[in-house]
Parts: structure tokens; C-alpha cells; sequence
């Protein structure tokens, strides 16, 4: 996996810093995946996908680090996640709460997990990367479909709220349906809540156990709900 998932992001690596150094707005390194012998051997694979880092082992404008060194840089931050501090992602309103509770379910199986982003590469600061980065990205470094076949999830947890939804159409395809999966006191399943959960079907992975839930530091919805709907999409019973 990580031999392919270099090679992808090699194919891409020169065109991207070419391009780079052309913007006027600072864009942050892409988040480059490195995964481990546990997740390759693992009996289910988790994704958590984020929306997008607020900075990144410096500039991708200036061009100073390599494919290995954020591949390595991926590796560290991601083991090392006592020191994430109060992160909303990382912690029990979100990362943790699934790692948890979704190993406890496949409790005689291997699960392991991994990280993404919904935009590869985020601002060299904080919040939603401006209209050139997202350019920058879309036209030269369009690769979140191909990582997702090279990581091979069978389940993807997006908590990159509604709003970016089209994100992931983006990268899917406009065949790609949101289902919701809470019904109101008539017990139909209500489009009303939608942003709240929603059941991805991603046509190319039809195996793929995918859901879109609220961003964490805006959730109202409780995980444990969340959890539920999962299951139930597992056990076929939703």
C-alpha cells in the first residue's frame, strides 16, 4: 500500500510544486498517508475523513519537503495522538469515541483505522482553504479517489458536515446518493435530517459502509446514534 500510495503521490509531486509557487495565497503541505503493517493485515478497515488540516509541516509554496518526509511526517503525528491536545477530531467527540466503540463491535476481528481529509491540501493557517488552493488541488493534485482504492475501507466515517457534501461528489462522481437514515414520528426515513447522518452509496465501492455525519465541533447528533446507524447498515438492517 504505501508503495503505492508513493507512487501516486510522486506522479503528481512536480507538477504540484511548479504550480505552487505560482499562488499568491499560502497553501500548507498536502496530508500524505503512511499506513502500517496492522491496517494492512487488518480484518476491517476503518477511514475517519476530516475536512482539512490548518497548517502543515510548513508551506507547499516554498517546496521544501518531499513525498517521504510528509509520508514520515503522516506516520508520527498520527501515532502520537496524546499530544492532538483538545482537538475535537481526535478526541471522544469524535475520533476516539469510534475507534473505540467500532473495535469493541468487531471484537473478535483485527480493526484498524486511518485518516484523511476531504481536501488534501488546507491553508497555511486555520479554516477552509480559499478558492486557489482548492484550484490548486482539484487541477494537480486530484487524488482522494485513488487513495480510497489503494486503502481499501470498508468503512468510511466522513464528519465533514453537509456542507461538503459536494466534496464528496467532487471526488465520487455526481452518481453518488445521500440517504438519510433517521425517520421522524412517522418512522419514514425523513430527508429532513440529512444534515444531520446521512448513508453514502458510492457506486465504484458498493461493499463500502460509508456515512456523513456532522462536524464534530458542531455536532448535535449523539455518536452513540451514529454508532447505531452503523450497525444497522453492517447488519443489513437499515
Amino acid at each position: 500500500m504505501n508503495k503505492e500510495l508513493q507512487g501516486l503521490y510522486l506522479s503528481k509531486w512536480n507538477k504540484l510544486l511548479e504550480e505552487a509557487n505560482k499562488l499568491t495565497a499560502k497553501a500548507a503541505n498536502p496530508l500524505l498517508i503512511k499506513v502500517d503493517q496492522a491496517y494492512i493485515d487488518s480484518d476491517i478497515k476503518v477511514i475517519i475523513i476530516g475536512q482539512e488540516t490548518d497548517g502543515w509541516f510548513g508551506q507547499l509554496n516554498e517546496g521544501k519537503m518531499s513525498v517521504e518526509k510528509l509520508m514520515e511526517a503522516y506516520s508520527g503525528y498520527f501515532n502520537q495522538r496524546a499530544d492532538h491536545g483538545k482537538r475535537a477530531f481526535w478526541n471522544r467527540k469524535n475520533y476516539r469515541y469510534f475507534e473505540d466503540e467500532i473495535t469493541k463491535y468487531y471484537h473478535d476481528k483485527n480493526v484498524s483505522f486511518i485518516w484523511n481529509n476531504i481536501s488534501k491540501i488546507g491553508s497555511d493557517g486555520r479554516g477552509k482553504p480559499g478558492s486557489s488552493i482548492e484550484n490548486l488541488e482539484r487541477n494537480h493534485f486530484n487524488i482522494f479517489l485513488r487513495e480510497f482504492e489503494i486503502l481499501k475501507p470498508d468503512i468510511a466515517i466522513f464528519t465533514t458536515g453537509s456542507t461538503r457534501d459536494s466534496y464528496i461528489k467532487h471526488h465520487f462522481g455526481s452518481n453518488v446518493k445521500f440517504y438519510p437514515k433517521l425517520s421522524l414520528n412517522n418512522g419514514i426515513f425523513s430527508s429532513e435530517t440529512l444534515n444531520l447522518i446521512a448513508e453514502i452509496i458510492i457506486p465504484q465501492f458498493p461493499s463500502v459502509k460509508a456515512l456523513r455525519i456532522e462536524h464534530p465541533n458542531r455536532r448535535t447528533l449523539n455518536n452513540s446514534v451514529t454508532l447505531q446507524v452503523l450497525k444497522d447498515m453492517v447488519e443489513n438492517k437499515a
